[in-house]
C-alpha cells in the first residue's frame, strides 16, 4: 500500500482517490466470506453471515480447519478448488441438502493473498430471473452483434442489461480523454431520471477504483444502506496487512461512494466494466430506488456478456479508426509522392500545402521552412506564426505536439482562439526546426454536468467537509478557448507523416551529395588541363620540397640528438643522485658520527672540542647541501613517493625561496604514472617555474595535476606580463626555443603535447597532455 494512502473509510471528497479500498477489512452483510490457507483449509480470516450460511459463527471458524466446524458437500467442492490460479474465479451452487447449514446457497471462489476465499450468498430462485443464465448471455449477443455503428450498439447494451438485471436504470458510462466520464445510452424506467449526455467529473471515480473496475470487471451493491460486515483474522494473522479484497463480490465499497449513492437516491447499484485494447473504457452503471438482489449465477451472465460487448465495441472502434488510417494512408502515399519528385522540398510543400490541410482535418496550415512562412485556411497572422513559431523551439521537444487548448500551454495566445484554440504542430528539421503546423477554431460548448461538478463543503458535527455532491440535475458550463480534440488516428497520422518527410529531406540531403560529387569530377578534369599550364609552378615546388626534405631531416636528426640527450641526462642524474645520497651523504653522516665521538670524549681539551664542534657544523652543512644537490637533480621523492609528494616538496621549496605565491590542486594521491611520465611530467614544471621566476615578473602561480583513465594533465598557470607567442617562435633566443624544443621532446618520447595560451599583460597558461 503507498505511503500516503488513507486507510479505509477515513477519506473525504479532497482525498478518496488516495483511499485504500482494496483493503476495507469489511464485507456487504448479505453473504459471508471465509478465507481459507493450505491443503487443510484452515480458516485465516472470517466475516459476514458465517452462522446463517455455514452454520457455525465467524469467531469459531477462525483457525481450524474447515471440514471441522462445517458438513455438507462444501468441502470437497472447495478441494476441487485447490488448484485455482488468481484471478481466476469459479462459480458453485449447492441446494438445501448439499448446503452447510441447509440452506442452499451460490459460492464464488478465487485465490488472493496466497489464500483460497470463499464467498456465499444464499440462491435466490423463484425470483423471476432467467434458469439458464447461459443461455441468456447467448441470445443478449444475438441482438446487438449486428449492430454496426457504436452509439446504437452501447443503446442495444444497455437495454438488454435493464431487461435482463430489472434495474430501473441502465447506462453506458464512457471515460472521456481528461478522465471526466459522459453518459452515452441510457435504458430507463418511465418514471425514472434521465441521465443520458450528462457529465460526471474525473473525481466521481477515482483512479484506484478505475484499477478494481479493469481487475473485477462486475460488481453489485443490493443495498445501499448497508450495515458493513467487519472480517476477523485468526490469531496467527492478526496485526499483518488487511486482506486483499480486490476480486472479491461482497468488497465493502466507500463511505463516500454509499453516500454518493444515497445523494443521487440509489438504494441499489451495479457495474459492468467495458475493457477496449486493455484499458477501462467505459462502465454499464445499473441504478434502482430500492434494495435488488441478483443471484451470482445472473451477474456471472451479465459479466460474460459485458465482456462480448466489450470485445464488440473494441472491434466498433478498431474499425472506426482503420477506415480513418486507411484514408490517411492514401493521402500520405500521394503527398510523399510528390514530395519525393520535387527539387527544392519547402517549394514542394508550399505547392502541397492544400492537400497537408486535408491530411489532419483542421480550418488552416502554416508551413515554417527555412524562415519561409506559408499558410493556407485560417491561421493566425505572421507575427503571431513567428511567436508560436519561437515557443515551439523553446519549450517543446518532442517531434509531434497537440493540443486542444493552446491557451492552456502558452497564455500568450488566448486572443487568437478563434483560429487556432486547437494546434498540431510536427518538426521536420533539427534546431531551429522547421514546422508543419495545423490549427483548428475555437469550438465553444454548453456542458452538461450532472449536478455542479465543484466540490461541496458540508459541516458534519461542527466540523467542515468535503461531501459528494447532493444535486445531480442539470448544471451547464459554458467551455471557451478549446477546439475538437485530436483524435489518436491525427496523431499517429501526424507521426508517420512527419517521419516520411524526414526521408524524404535525407533523400535530397543524399541528392546534393550526388551533384557534389559530379561537380567534383568536372573539378578535377579542369584542373587536368590546368597541370600542363602549370609545369614552372611544379618545379619550384619540387626544389621547394627538397629544400623542406632537407629541413627535416635536420630538423629529426636535431629532434634524434635531443630524445638521446634527454633519456641519457635523466639516467645520469638519477645515477648522480643516488651516488650524491647513498655514497658522499653516508661517508658525511659517518664523519659527523666520528667527530660527535671525539666530542664526547672526556680526555680532550677545550680547544679540540671547539674545533670538533665547528667540523660538525661544516660536516651537516656539507650533508645538507649534498641532500639538496641530490633533490634537485633528481628527488628521491620522485621514485620512491610518486610525482604528487614530489612537485608538493619542489613547489614547498621554492615558495621558501622566492615570493611567489603558489595555488595547488593535485588529485593523484597516492596513484602512480609511468617511471618515464612522472620524469616527463616533474621536469615541464621544473622548467615552467624556472621560466616563471626568471622571465615572468609573476606574484601568483596556480598548478593543477589530474588524472583520468586515459590521460594526464598538468596545467601551469601565471599573472605575469605574457609575450607574443609569434615571438617564441620567430623573434626569440635560441635558448628559450630550444628549451621550448627539449620541453616538447620530453613530452614526445611519452606521447604528449603542450599548448601554451598567452598574451602580453594577460599571463601564461601551460596546458600538458600525457597518456596516462
Amino acid at each position: 500500500m503507498p505511503s500516503d494512502a488513507i486507510a479505509f473509510g477515513a477519506a473525504d471528497v479532497s482525498n478518496c482517490d488516495r483511499e485504500a479500498i482494496h483493503i476495507p477489512g469489511s464485507i456487504q452483510p448479505h453473504g459471508c466470506l471465509v478465507a481459507l490457507a493450505g491443503a487443510s483449509l484452515t480458516v485465516a480470516f472470517a466475516g459476514g453471515d458465517c452462522a446463517g450460511l455455514l452454520g457455525a459463527s465467524a469467531q469459531s471458524l477462525l483457525g481450524s480447519p474447515l471440514r471441522e466446524r462445517v458438513g455438507g458437500r462444501i468441502i470437497p467442492a472447495l478441494e476441487s478448488c485447490a488448484g485455482l490460479a488468481a484471478p481466476d474465479r469459479r462459480l458453485l451452487s449447492f441446494d438445501d441438502a448439499g448446503a452447510p447449514a441447509g440452506r442452499a446457497c451460490d459460492a464464488t471462489i478465487h485465490r488472493a493473498d496466497g489464500l483460497l476465499i470463499v464467498e456465499l450468498e444464499p440462491a435466490r430462485v423463484g425470483e423471476g430471473h432467467a434458469e439458464d443464465a447461459f443461455g441468456l448471455v447467448q441470445s443478449l449477443a444475438a441482438r446487438v452483434e449486428q449492430i454496426k455503428a457504436p452509439l446504437p450498439f452501447l443503446q442495444a447494451v444497455v437495454e438488454c442489461v435493464r431487461e435482463v438485471s430489472g434495474f430501473d436504470r441502465v447506462m453506458a458510462y464512457r471515460f472521456l480523454s481528461d478522465g471526466a466520464g459522459a453518459v452515452d445510452a441510457e435504458a430507463r424506467a418511465p418514471d425514472a431520471d434521465s441521465y443520458l449526455g450528462l457529465r460526471y467529473p474525473a473525481s466521481d471515480i477515482p483512479a484506484q477504483a478505475r484499477e478494481l473496475y479493469l481487475r473485477n470487471t462486475v460488481r453489485l451493491i443490493p443495498d445501499a444502506l448497508y450495515e458493513a460486515a467487519p472480517l476477523a483474522a485468526a490469531p496467527e494473522r492478526s496485526g499483518g496487512l488487511p486482506l486483499d479484497l480486490s476480486h472479491s463480490v461482497l468488497r465493502s465499497v466507500s463511505p463516500i461512494h454509499l453516500e454518493y449513492l444515497a445523494n443521487m437516491g440509489v438504494a441499489a447499484s451495479m457495474s459492468l466494466s467495458l475493457v477496449v485494447e486493455g484499458q477501462l473504457w467505459g462502465l454499464i452503471a445499473c441504478h434502482h430506488r430500492c434494495p435488488r438482489f441478483l443471484p451470482a449465477r445472473i451477474r456471472a451472465a451479465l459479466d460474460l456478456f459485458g465482456r462480448m460487448a466489450s470485445y464488440q465495441l473494441e472491434t466498433r472502434v478498431t474499425a472506426q479508426a482503420l477506415s480513418d488510417r486507411v484514408r490517411a494512408k492514401a493521402m500520405h502515399e500521394t503527398l510523399t509522392a510528390d514530395l519525393a519528385g520535387a527539387d527544392d522540398i519547402a517549394a514542394g510543400l508550399e505547392r502541397s500545402r492544400h492537400g497537408l490541410l486535408e491530411f489532419l482535418p483542421s480550418s488552416g496550415l502554416a508551413l515554417w521552412i527555412d524562415g519561409r512562412l506559408a499558410t493556407v485556411g485560417e491561421t493566425p497572422d505572421a507575427a503571431d506564426l513567428r511567436r508560436l513559431v519561437d515557443w515551439l523551439n523553446g519549450s517543446v521537444t518532442a517531434g509531434v505536439f497537440h493540443t486542444d487548448c493552446l491557451s492552456a500551454s502558452f497564455p500568450a495566445v488566448k486572443a487568437l482562439s478563434a483560429v487556432a484554440s486547437g494546434m498540431a504542430a510536427i518538426s521536420i528539421s533539427r534546431v531551429p526546426r522547421d514546422y508543419l503546423i495545423w490549427f483548428r477554431p475555437e469550438q465553444a460548448q454548453t456542458v452538461r454536468w450532472a449536478g455542479d461538478p465543484n466540490k461541496p463543503v458540508a459541516t458534519v458535527d461542527g466540523q467542515s467537509r468535503l461531501s459528494p455532491r447532493k444535486s445531480f440535475a442539470d448544471w451547464t458550463e459554458q467551455v471557451r478557448h478549446r477546439s475538437a480534440p485530436w483524435s489518436a488516428v491525427d496523431i499517429s497520422t501526424a507521426a508517420a507523416l512527419r517521419v516520411s518527410l524526414l526521408e524524404v529531406v535525407l533523400e535530397h540531403v543524399d541528392q546534393l551529395a550526388r551533384e557534389r560529387q559530379r561537380a567534383r569530377v568536372q573539378q578535377d578534369a579542369l584542373m587536368a588541363q590546368l597541370d600542363e599550364r602549370i609545369g614552372q609552378w611544379e618545379r619550384t615546388a619540387a626544389e621547394l620540397k627538397l629544400e623542406s626534405d632537407r629541413r627535416a631531416l635536420v630538423e629529426a636528426e636535431l629532434s634524434q640528438v635531443l630524445r638521446r640527450v634527454v633519456v641519457d641526462q635523466e639516467v645520469e642524474r638519477r645515477r648522480i643522485a643516488r651516488e650524491l645520497h647513498d655514497s658522499l651523504g653516508q661517508y658525511l653522516t659517518a664523519m659527523h658520527m666520528d667527530l660527535d665521538g671525539i666530542a664526547r670524549d672526556r680526555t680532550s681539551t677545550v680547544s679540540v672540542n671547539t674545533r670538533v664542534e665547528r667540523l660538525k657544523s661544516l660536516t651537516a652543512d656539507a650533508g645538507r647541501e649534498v641532500n639538496h644537490l641530490a633533490w634537485e637533480i633528481r628527488p628521491t621523492s620522485l621514485d620512491d613517493l610518486g610525482l604528487q609528494a614530489a612537485i608538493q616538496q619542489f613547489l614547498e621549496e621554492w615558495a621558501e625561496r622566492s615570493p611567489l605565491k603558489f595555488d595547488l590542486h593535485l588529485t593523484l594521491k597516492d596513484r602512480r604514472l609511468g617511471p618515464a611520465i612522472e620524469s616527463a611530467l616533474y621536469r615541464v614544471l621544473q622548467e615552467a617555474i624556472h621560466n616563471v621566476v626568471k622571465h615572468a615578473g609573476a606574484t601568483r602561480v596556480g598548478v593543477i595535476l589530474a588524472a583520468s583513465d586515459t590521460e594526464a594533465r598538468l596545467i601551469v598557470e601565471d599573472d605575469g606580463q605574457g609575450f607574443e607567442l609569434n615571438d617564441l617562435k620567430g623573434g626569440a633566443g635560441p635558448s628559450a626555443r630550444l628549451g621550448l624544443l627539449g620541453v616538447r621532446e620530453r613530452l614526445a618520447l611519452v606521447g604528449g603535447r603542450l599548448e601554451i595560451e598567452t598574451a602580453p599583460g594577460a599571463g601564461t597558461t601551460l596546458l600538458i597532455h600525457v597518456p596516462a
